[in-house]
């Protein structure tokens, strides 16, 4: 067994667990229903269009959603501090570019008028093949994976989840070490 990827390993693990207060601050800000909400990142099109990719990925069922959970602001919190300006114009310009696809495939004039079965259809292809290209010869898979993972990592850090799906207590209770096993 090596020891530096033992310990590399149990560092990583350990610094995905604990939340930081940048982090604790953005859910607790994109927990309040908020009426003037403006984006810090994303445009109000790109927003429109990752609540409803976000949607597909994380739908409501008998639980809460990702629109009802507001998956999209913690998102662009969360880009808008902690990615890289470089990073960010990249994203910028390929959340755009695959919009566009979309919008000239589907001749139409905004995202919004595409339904949500294409917009699942264009996921899908995107997700399921690496080798899927659209019109202009690219694949958007990468993009495609980076909003499913964006959906679930923000779903698992909202506040329904970690209360009532994963028992995060913020303060920890009684604590009896002296019990039989």
């Amino acid at each position: 067994m090596n020891r530096r990827k033992a310990l590399k390993n149990i560092g990583i693990s350990f610094g995905s667990i604990t939340f930081s207060t940048s982090i604790l601050s953005i859910l607790q800000s994109c927990q309040a229903n908020e009426l003037d909400w403006s984006p810090d990142f994303f445009t109000t099109k790109q927003i429109s269009f990752i609540d409803r990719m976000f949607e597909i990925i994380i739908p409501e069922t008998d639980t809460p959603g990702a629109i009802s959970l507001n998956l999209s602001k913690f998102v662009d919190a969360y880009i808008f501090k902690n990615t890289p300006s470089d990073n960010q114009s990249e994203l910028n310009q390929e959340i755009e570019e695959f919009i566009n696809v979309i919008l000239s495939n589907e001749n139409q004039k905004s995202i919004e008028e595409v339904d949500n079965i294409k917009l699942e259809k264009y996921l899908s292809n995107h997700l399921d093949s690496s080798d899927f290209t659209e019109s202009n010869g690219k694949n958007y898979s990468e993009i495609c994976g980076l909003f499913r993972q964006m959906a679930v990592r923000s779903y698992k850090l909202t506040e329904y989840v970690l209360t009532n799906k994963l028992g995060y207590i913020p303060i920890p209770g009684y604590y009896d070490g002296n019990v039989d096993i």
